[in-house]
């Protein structure tokens, strides 16, 4: 996988974070699932680390992702940076 294009994609994920307005405990969910600062981790993971059951879990990383989505969708975040293999 291209590093540049890793770290585009990092980047744009810490804009959305900042734009997104999300509770403690949504920001941290969101950083765990995306690898944000941390290592990425797996539903079951993350479900352990917030003290979530997987059920409740399931459905705020379903709340975020729509969130992630709508922000992607109004910005268009990616439009400004050719995403080419050289």
């Amino acid at each position: 996988m291209d590093p540049r294009l890793v770290a585009l994609v990092g980047e744009k994920l810490r804009l959305i974070l900042d734009e997104a307005v999300f509770d403690e405990k949504s920001e941290l969910i969101f950083r765990l699932h995306y690898g944000i600062d941390c290592m990425r981790q797996e539903p079951k993971g993350i479900s352990k680390t917030v003290k979530m059951p997987m059920k409740k879990l399931k459905l705020e990383l379903t709340r975020i992702d729509n969130r992630v989505f709508n922000i992607l969708k109004k910005h268009d975040l990616f439009e400004d940076h050719a995403l080419k293999t050289e």
